[in-house]
C-alpha cells in the first residue's frame, strides 16, 4: 500500500472532503418549501398572553385549584357564581369552591339543572380575560346504584380556555422587530403610517389594519405582477417604495410582507403566514401568502389577506378565525354565517383614512381561500426575521447578511412552525441536515487538531 494511504491525515482530509460534499448535495438539492416542521394548533394559537389552564387540583370534594399559565400575575381574582360576585381570591393560587348538592339523578333531576357558571376574572378589572367554567359535580352513587362500580364522585368541566400540557409561546416569539433595518428606513416607515396611512394612537387594531390595508390597495392599484428576483431578498420598506414608485410588482408575498412590516410597526403582532406546497420544485399543488394578526381584545390570532383586501374573518358568534380554523372550514364548504372585513378599493373613489371596512359574507371573497386550502395544504408561520427563503440563485446571499444568516438558521435548526393534515418530511430532513453538519463539524475539528 502506497505510505500516502497510510498516513491518518490523509483519510480524514478525504472524510472531510466527503462530509463537506454530502453537505452541499443536501443543500443545493433540497426542495425549496421543504424547511418546516410539523407543530400542533395549540402551540400556535394559545400563547401565554391569554390565560390557560395547565391542570387542574382537587383539594378535598369540593374544591378545585387550577394551575393558570399566563405571562402575567393579576394583584387578585374576583370569582362570580353564575354571574354573582362571590369572592375574592389571591392573584397567585385561586380556586372554585363548588356550590349546590352533587348530581345523583334522584327524583328525575337533570344534569344540566346541577351545573354552576364558575366566573375568574382578574383584578384590577380589564388587565385581562374572565376565564369560565361550567361546572357539575356527579355524586359516585349515581353510577352504584346502576350497577356501575366507581371509586370516587367526578366533576363534569365545560370550559372553552385551553387546558393541557402544551408548550405556549409569548406572541413576541411571532413578531418581527426589524430593526436590523436601521434608524433611518425605520423613521420613514413610522412617518408613511402617521402622514399617508393616517394612523393614530387612539385606532383599535382593527382600525389600523384598515388603513394600511387601504394605503396598500390604493397605493399599489397597478403594481400587480410578478416581482422580480431581488425582491425575494430585499426588505418590506424597499418593496412597497419599489411598488409604489412603479419600478416593481409584486403578488401575494410582496402584499403580505409588506403588510406584517407595516402592522408591526404600528403596534399590531403580526406574522407571515404561507401555504406553499411543492414536490421535487416542480410540481406545485399550492402557493400563497398572508398574515395574521394577534388580537389582545380577544386572544385571538386572526386571519388577514392584504391581497384580497380582507382585514379580519369572524364566525358566526363573532369571533376571530385564524388560518387553522378556515382551513378546516373551507374544506367542508361550511362558511354560512362567517364574515370577512373588507376594505376592497373602487375605481375612481377617493378614501379618507377613516373611511371604514365593510363587513361581507367570507364565502363571497374566499376563491383564494378555498382553492389554497385543499388536502395537501401545509401552512407554514415564519419565524423572525421576516426575511423569505433562498431559493436557485446564491449570489442573493452576499446581498444582505441577514437574509443569509437567517436562512443558514432555517436551514440547519429554526424550521418554519407547520399545520397539516398530512404527515410532513421536516423531521427526516431536519435529522439529515443536522447529522451531516455536525459530522462536518467534527471532523474539520479533528483534522486542525491532527494538524496543529
Amino acid at each position: 500500500m502506497p505510505p500516502l494511504l497510510t498516513d491518518p491525515l490523509v483519510w480524514l482530509a478525504l472524510l472531510t472532503l466527503m462530509l463537506l460534499g454530502a453537505n452541499l448535495w443536501l443543500f443545493l438539492n433540497r426542495g425549496w418549501e421543504s424547511s418546516h416542521r410539523a407543530t400542533d394548533y395549540a402551540r400556535l394559537y394559545h400563547p401565554l398572553d391569554t390565560p390557560t389552564i395547565r391542570r387542574w387540583r382537587r383539594q378535598g370534594r369540593r374544591r378545585l385549584l387550577p394551575v393558570i399559565v399566563w405571562h402575567r400575575k393579576p394583584a387578585q381574582w374576583q370569582l362570580l357564581v353564575d354571574g354573582q360576585p362571590h369572592a375574592t381570591l389571591p392573584g397567585d393560587a385561586p380556586w372554585i369552591e363548588l356550590t349546590g348538592p352533587d348530581f345523583t339523578g334522584e327524583n328525575g333531576a337533570r344534569l344540566e339543572d346541577h351545573r354552576h357558571t364558575y366566573t375568574l376574572r382578574p383584578l384590577p378589572a380589564g388587565s385581562g380575560p374572565d376565564m369560565e367554567f361550567g361546572l357539575t359535580a356527579i355524586d359516585r352513587d349515581f353510577y352504584r346504584r346502576r350497577g356501575m362500580r366507581v371509586p370516587h364522585d367526578f366533576i363534569l368541566i365545560k370550559t372553552e380556555v385551553p387546558v393541557g400540557r402544551f408548550k405556549r409561546l409569548p406572541v413576541s416569539h411571532w413578531t418581527d422587530h426589524y430593526r436590523y433595518l436601521g434608524a433611518a428606513k425605520l423613521a420613514e416607515a413610522d412617518r408613511t403610517i402617521k402622514d399617508l396611512m393616517g394612523i393614530r394612537p387612539a385606532d383599535e387594531p382593527l382600525v389600523r389594519m384598515t388603513k394600511i390595508i387601504r394605503h396598500l390597495r390604493t397605493t399599489w392599484k397597478d403594481a400587480g405582477g410578478v416581482p422580480k428576483d431581488d425582491f425575494r431578498w430585499a426588505d418590506p420598506l424597499r418593496i412597497y417604495e419599489e411598488m409604489r414608485d412603479g419600478s416593481g410588482k409584486g403578488w401575494c408575498t410582496q402584499n403580505a410582507q409588506a403588510f406584517t412590516f407595516f402592522a408591526n410597526r404600528a403596534g399590531i403582532a403580526t406574522r407571515f403566514v404561507f401555504g406553499a406546497t411543492m414536490q421535487d420544485n416542480r410540481l406545485v399543488y399550492n402557493g400563497h401568502s398572508w398574515a395574521e394578526c394577534y388580537l389582545p381584545g380577544s386572544g385571538r390570532w386572526v386571519y388577514v389577506d392584504p391581497q384580497a383586501s380582507i382585514v379580519a374573518v369572524h364566525d358566526r358568534r363573532g369571533r376571530p378565525l385564524n388560518s387553522a380554523d378556515l382551513f378546516h372550514l373551507c374544506r367542508h364548504d361550511a362558511l354560512e354565517n362567517v364574515t370577512a372585513l373588507v376594505c376592497s378599493p373602487e375605481p375612481d373613489r377617493i378614501y379618507t383614512p377613516d373611511d371604514p371596512a365593510n363587513q361581507v359574507p367570507f364565502a363571497s371573497v374566499s376563491r383564494v381561500a378555498r382553492q389554497e386550502f385543499n388536502e395537501q395544504t401545509i401552512i407554514k408561520y415564519r419565524l423572525p426575521p421576516n426575511v423569505e427563503d433562498v431559493r436557485d440563485i446564491y449570489s442573493m446571499l452576499l446581498k444582505s447578511p441577514t437574509f443569509a444568516w437567517t436562512n443558514f438558521k432555517r436551514y440547519l435548526w429554526q424550521p418554519a412552525p407547520a399545520y397539516s393534515l398530512l404527515p410532513t418530511e421536516g423531521a427526516w430532513v431536519y435529522g439529515w441536515r443536522r447529522m451531516l453538519f455536525v459530522g462536518l463539524l467534527g471532523s474539520v475539528t479533528a483534522l486542525l487538531i491532527a494538524l496543529a
